[in-house]
């Protein structure tokens, strides 16, 4: 404790030069922590809008559906086992959809898509797509006109339709004919992912039941909807020996490149730490040393009336340590109030919306920085500070008490 009391007091001795080296410790981690809190809010908030609007946490197919979406390719008894999932621990909520590849064409274009058949009720449970229609243009399946469809904001510009215009649907149906319906647009949608949008229309499954006349009870996809996304992959695998004649995929397996996402960030954060807590280890090392060369008598004396190397050693080890120390906490402080602020008002791109969405990630981010990142910050500095004092301490300590008392 003594020992500490000293190289708290020498730390301010010389006020400016420590708080020089303070400000260049929280300054670069304040841009270290929030660069990597946006990166990570980006990577975050792109998972979870994978989950809402594309995949869920696990979906279920006929093992062949997957190949070429073959309509015969189905799943049986499609409510019993919906009934049978929902009663699972940690299922928050299970739906059914019905999916046809067709073509979508107008007066002006055709373009090849996924049709999805859906139970609006319990779709709206599983998806957030609901929420992406403006009150604007139109509504989610709210009225009951038959043969409605929901295209996106991106397909509607490109087969030039909007609200109550028709769009013709042809495709395969059951019996391996090739037939079609004509659909009246009752909404228009738009995420942040531009390719998916182009790719995927939504119409009511009894109407898409009835044209591709796939038998009452069977459906090609089961989402669910899990409390906690983590417990997918062991959720997963009880339905696999559940369910052995189907395919059952976790989010990671569906979305391979999702749980890269999420893996990447975190290496990327953590050499990217690295890289300025060694940036900054070398200008703690140039301090020292200054300190050392300033106070080169003064040691000499410490030693000559009887301190030992050891406590040298370890005073130079706890000025360095307390001085990265509070450079820290003043940068984890001030990252701490712009994480919070930009994560409530997130940070608009605007100008760069088409290129983000292009690649699925939207225009207004929001940081966020999980708590324990902070505890993790705190002991890669205290290690910074430990191998940046240990060659100015070994400078100090081959220092003869005789000679340094004679230098000034």
């Amino acid at each position: 404790m003594m020992l500490l009391k000293i190289a708290w007091r020498n730390i301010w001795r010389s006020k400016t030069r420590s708080a020089v080296v303070i400000f260049a410790i929280a300054s670069g981690l304040v841009g270290g922590l929030f660069s990597s809190a946006w990166m990570n809010g980006m990577a975050k908030q792109r998972v979870i809008n994978t989950f809402s609007i594309e995949t869920a946490h696990i979906q279920l197919h006929h093992p062949n559906f997957a190949d070429n979406f073959d309509v015969k390719r189905t799943i049986s008894l499609t409510d019993k086992k919906l009934n049978e999932i929902s009663k699972i621990g940690g299922v928050k909520a299970v739906t059914s959809r019905l999916k046809v590849s067709a073509m979508a064409a107008t007066a002006n274009k055709n373009m090849g898509v996924t049709i999805v058949g859906i139970n609006p009720k319990t779709e709206k449970e599983v998806f957030g797509l609901y929420k992406k229609v403006d009150s604007t243009s139109g509504d989610f399946f709210t009225s009951k006109k038959k043969n409605s469809i929901v295209v996106s904001k991106a397909l509607a510009k490109e087969l030039k339709v909007k609200i109550k215009s028709k769009i013709i649907l042809t495709f395969q149906d059951y019996n391996g004919e090739i037939t079609g319906a004509a659909f009246k647009v009752i909404g228009i949608f738009k995420t942040d992912n531009s390719p998916w949008d182009k790719m995927h229309v939504f119409v009511r499954d009894a109407d898409l039941r009835k044209v591709v006349e796939i038998p009452k009870g069977q459906s090609h996809e089961i989402d669910i909807l899990l409390d906690d996304y983590e417990q997918a992959s062991f959720i997963s695998a009880d339905l696999k020996s559940k369910y052995p004649e189907l395919l059952s995929e976790d989010w990671s397996e569906i979305q391979p490149y999702l749980s890269f996402i999420t893996e990447y960030m975190d290496m990327m954060m953590g050499i990217f730490m690295i890289i300025i807590l060694g940036a900054l280890g070398f200008g703690i090392v140039n301090t020292m040393l200054m300190v050392i060369l300033e106070r080169t008598k003064e040691l000499g004396m410490l030693m000559g009336i009887g301190m030992n190397r050891k406590r040298i050693f370890l005073m130079i080890m706890f000025e360095t340590i307390l001085l990265a120390l509070v450079g820290a906490f003043l940068g984890e402080f001030i990252s701490l109030l712009l994480i919070n602020y930009y994560g409530n008002v997130g940070i608009n791109i605007s100008s760069l919306a088409e290129g983000m969405e292009s690649v699925g990630y939207s225009a207004i981010s929001y940081p966020m920085l999980e708590p324990y990142r902070y505890l993790q910050i705190t002991i890669l500095v205290i290690l910074t500070g430990i191998f940046a004092s240990i060659y100015p301490a070994f400078k100090a300590l081959k220092l003869n008490p005789a000679e340094a008392i004679r230098t000034l």
